[in-house]
């Protein structure tokens, strides 16, 4: 087997020394790895292995702004790892970096870091009367999810009281003074909405004589009390969220030297305040607080006092929380002994490897061949970081749908055509952290926000909202047994962005969101599910979310469930080749939802081939092609005069890239190329949306194919 190779960058100018980097590797053979960092072998832990990917822990130690090469190859080939000299165990409910140990408590959930001089801290939740609630955490849910050599992981389930979801998540790292905690919050009640009025971590540290921290690069110590606030009222998307400090007293400079010939470029980004704060104590060890995306996921609070520091994950005066039942948010932090002003800006950017090698059956990073079109793709990231990037506590991740009138104004995009497999595709293919970055936080929103924890309606538990105010907005459907009130839609369930980013990321939470939706899906087919008058897209999607956790997993109960949903569609399918949807009082076609579900039977046919679906499959490519374009060559949306949208819907793209394969038939690469820069969103048109960033899952597939045939051009240049 050929070496996996990647490569470590470091990007914000920090050195790393020995950090343990946490990712997957495309390594489908069985067997242990050697890890090499630099041509040198590294210690390393296996974390999982699943769908043809590796999950590894290695350390790797870099400069800043530097790079470090990193070879995964079988074991053996690479020679015996070093001995491993500081190791991250958990046993019974401590949790050990080598360094530090954090000993937790159940009931109430307590996590104490004695080396640290951190007696207790705590989550609190306030309810809307005013009711605090610690969090409780009963002797079943504790699990070891990890246990050293490298990481230690401890994830525990409770609650706040009788109405609120609890789940948390400790980290440890080997030869770290930090211990990471990630700390959820669900609404598991059966209202609709419900309020929280506080929520917040209270870390009893002692004594506090004085604290640091900073805004927009400068830091500052004063004596306590005070609050570090962070709003979102700098710019009315939320963009450029201002800060301040409030309270203290006694203040002095503590700026690094060179602080005064870089302030203006920090002022450009509004009066942002750093996410650390560094406690210091009488005869004691200083103690670091990071927490992660604090700016961005605005309201938020990091408070000082005489006896402590408090993390307000959301503060008391920034009014009602409210969130919909079944909704969830999850927010990180990091306790670090000693003063580390560098712990916020590595608890928001650790090390993250990029993949050298083409991404198999994705368009190579090829910008000396084609400029302008990767010059495109990177205006678009650059689009979606302004127009949905910094929208806070409830949005971070997701973006608003461009629309301005009418009644879907303001409604949620909710990750449109699975826009996180688009953007975890542009940073394996080009190595970009941005792309990374966007990824994560996309995912993460859809976890928490999007997913499913909770519901008076069984059906949709697992399912991801469909489009909506507050992200969620009810109709009805139909099923065998009469009409139900749902917020869900199988032609909005994706699974493909989940199933990626949790192999490259390494983290497991996507991959058991993912299978959250997928055990959704198999729950709607067992129930005989329509949406009023289905579109070919409610089979093709779901289609393409069960085969990517039945490859993921192995588990057939998923594609068991895609073969009846393919039976069901080959069902419907017309002479002609064509699926037809509702519209109003007559039935239309719709080619980019027929390319939805072309796109989902080629994936059951990979996993399960069978004469019946190739047929189908091809019947309804050869429709496409034939009987799906207007007289320009462009594809028919719907032919009603008020939906004739434009080309770019490149999953079309994606279905003729597949039929392609299956047959041969450069036609379908010829119709995909007509039209030019048609197929793309407009430059300088407005700020990308979710639907923009998806439309690349479908192009770079199409644009492989195009290029190995020899029949792709670069994109005009704009200037």
């Amino acid at each position: 087997m050929t070496d996996v190779r990647l490569n470590v960058s470091e990007e914000i100018g920090v050195a790393r020394s020995g950090e343990v980097v946490v990712c997957g590797v495309p390594f489908a053979a069985a067997g242990p790895v050697s890890v090499l960092v630099d041509g040198a072998v590294v210690p390393h832990q296996s974390l999982w292995r699943r769908g043809g990917w590796a999950g590894l822990a290695f350390p790797v130690s870099v400069g800043a702004r530097a790079s470090a090469e990193v070879v995964v190859r079988p074991a053996g080939e690479a020679g015996p790892p070093p001995a491993v000299t500081s190791s991250a165990g958990a046993s019974g409910l401590s949790l050990t970096t080598g360094v530090v140990t954090a000993e937790i408590g159940l009931s109430p959930f307590t996590v104490a870091i004695p080396a640290l001089g951190v007696p207790a801290a705590s989550v609190v939740l306030v309810d809307g009367d005013g009711v605090r609630h610690a969090a409780v955490v009963p002797d079943g849910g504790v699990t070891v999810t990890q246990a050293g050599p490298l990481l230690a992981e401890v994830s525990l389930t409770g609650r706040y009281g009788s109405s609120w979801g609890f789940r948390a998540r400790l980290t440890a790292r080997a030869g770290a003074s930090s211990v990471d905690l990630s700390v959820g919050l669900v609404n598991d009640d059966d209202a609709a909405e419900s309020e929280v009025a506080e929520w917040a971590v209270e870390l009893d540290a002692g004594p506090v004589a004085t604290a640091v921290t900073g805004v927009f690069g400068a830091a500052h110590r004063g004596a306590p009390p005070y609050a570090v606030q962070h709003r979102g009222e700098g710019h009315p998307r939320g963009i450029f969220a201002t800060s301040q400090v409030v309270g203290g007293s006694g203040w002095q400079d503590v700026s690094d030297p060179d602080y005064w010939s870089r302030w203006e470029w920090a002022e450009l980004h509004g009066r942002q305040a750093v996410n650390w704060l560094v406690a210091s104590r009488p005869g004691g060890e200083d103690v670091t607080v990071a927490v992660h995306r604090f700016a961005e996921n605005h309201p938020s609070d990091l408070a000082v006092s005489p006896s402590g520091v408090t993390v307000r994950f959301w503060p008391s005066d920034a009014g009602a929380l409210r969130l919909t039942q079944g909704a969830a948010k999850t927010r990180q932090l990091r306790l670090t002994g000693g003063d580390d002003r560098r712990a916020g800006p590595v608890l928001d950017s650790p090390l993250v490897p990029a993949l050298r090698s083409a991404v198999p059956g994705y368009l190579p990073y090829l910008p000396e061949r084609y400029p302008n079109l990767e010059s495109h793709i990177r205006e678009e990231l650059s689009s979606w970081y302004q127009s949905g990037q910094s929208l806070g506590f409830h949005d971070f991740g997701d973006s608003v749908q461009g629309i301005t009138t009418g009644p879907r104004t303001g409604y949620s995009a909710n990750n449109e055509h699975d826009a996180l497999l688009a953007l975890s595709l542009h940073h394996l293919r080009s190595g970009e952290r941005a792309y990374y970055d966007s990824a994560q936080a996309y995912a993460d929103h859809l976890c928490d926000v999007d997913l499913i924890h909770h519901s008076t309606h069984p059906h949709e538990v697992g399912g991801l909202r469909a489009h909506g105010r507050a992200h969620v907005h009810y109709v009805s459907a139909r099923t065998p047994d009469g009409p139900v009130r749902t917020s869900i839609d199988t032609g909005h369930l994706w699974t493909e962005g989940l199933v990626l980013f949790g192999q490259l990321s390494g983290e497991t939470r996507y991959l058991d969101a993912a299978r959250q939706v997928a055990d959704c899906i198999v729950g709607l087919v067992d129930l005989g599910w329509t949406r009023p008058e289905p579109g070919p897209r409610n089979s093709g999607w779901p289609l393409m979310a069960l085969c990517a956790v039945a490859s993921a997993t192995g588990s057939s109960v998923y594609l068991d469930a895609a073969l009846r949903t393919a039976k069901a569609a080959v069902a419907a399918q017309h002479p002609d080749g064509r699926w037809l949807m509702r519209l109003g009082l007559a039935d239309d076609y719709c080619a980019w939802q027929n390319a939805v579900l072309l796109i989902g039977l080629a994936r059951l046919q990979a996993l399960s081939p069978s004469s019946e679906v190739a047929a189908a499959f091809d019947a309804g490519a050869r429709a496409l092609l034939t009987l799906g374009r207007n007289p320009d060559g462009s594809f028919v949306y719907l032919s009603r005069f008020d939906y004739r949208w434009a080309n770019r819907a490149a999953l079309i793209r994606e279905a003729l890239a597949l039929a392609f394969d299956a047959t041969g038939d450069d036609a379908y690469l010829r119709a995909g190329l007509a039209g030019g820069s048609r197929w793309y969103r407009p430059r300088t048109l407005a700020p990308a949306l979710s639907n923009d960033v998806a439309e690349w899952r479908g192009h770079l597939p199409f644009l492989l194919r195009a290029h190995e045939a020899g029949l792709l051009t670069d994109l005009p240049d704009a200037g």
